[in-house]
């Protein structure tokens, strides 16, 4: 009977232990300053400012990340599934829109999974490279890999109330011999180029090609849950 109740106990130490999940802070819906938009435990490792909804004004987009590193699972292939567990720091996007009238910055998304995580890069580190903003547009930029190295580009553009990824670049290649696959999509125009050849010598070696991209509506931040997560076409993942 004891061997019952302790063998019970266990089992419910366990999935009471799977089903605790890391909970993200809600971001603040305005704020004056920066410090006041970033959570307790929480820092700022990216910042970007720029016109994002063409009113004129600065507005502002950052990463954050959290204090300490947790065991967390994140997605890779198919956009939903949980299937890979990492030991690491969470880490959000968030980005303001400011008002030009009482000069405050007015929470426009907040996304917890999007942004790459350090332990996401491979050998290389931390895969985030930079955010910024040009002509309107917020860009998202990761690279990774070993020998074999990946670099990924994300153009996100805000219109008709949603975030909404505009073009991308995908970039695989072999850091000795300079063997590599780009891809550079335009959702916009539903256009894929893709080069094949050599990132060293890529003025006479390379070939490169276009086709119609098919897919059925643009991906926003809430139908393109991160890097990897997205199999564009059979076995090509974006």
């Amino acid at each position: 009977m004891k061997f019952i109740q302790l063998l019970f106990f266990i089992i419910l130490t366990q999935v009471s232990f799977a089903q605790k999940a890391f909970i993200f802070p809600k971001i603040k819906t305005q704020g004056e300053t920066i410090a006041q938009l970033t959570p307790i435990n929480w820092a700022v490792i990216d910042q970007t400012q720029g016109d994002l909804n063409n009113d004129g004004s600065e507005d502002l987009a950052m990463v954050l990340e959290y204090h300490k590193a947790i065991d967390e699972t994140r997605v890779y292939g198919d956009n939903s599934t949980d299937i890979i567990k990492e030991t690491q720091k969470p880490r959000m996007l968030v980005i303001f829109f400011k008002d030009k009238l009482n000069g405050l910055y007015q929470l426009s998304t907040q996304n917890n999974d999007f942004i790459l995580r350090s332990e996401e890069g491979g050998k290389l580190g931390d895969p985030l490279q930079q955010i910024y903003i040009r002509e309107g547009q917020l860009y998202l930029r990761f690279s990774g890999g070993s020998e074999w190295r990946w670099e990924l580009g994300y153009t996100f553009k805000f219109q008709d109330k949603d975030w909404f990824l505009t073009n991308a670049v995908n970039l695989y290649y072999n850091n000795n011999t300079g063997e590599m696959t780009e891809r550079v999509y335009n959702f916009t125009d539903r256009e894929l180029y893709t080069t094949y050849g050599n990132i060293y010598r890529r003025d006479i070696s390379n070939h490169r090609t276009s086709e119609v991209l098919f897919f059925n509506r643009l991906r926003t931040f809430k139908t393109f849950k991160k890097p990897w997560a997205w199999e564009i076409m059979p076995n090509v993942y974006l």
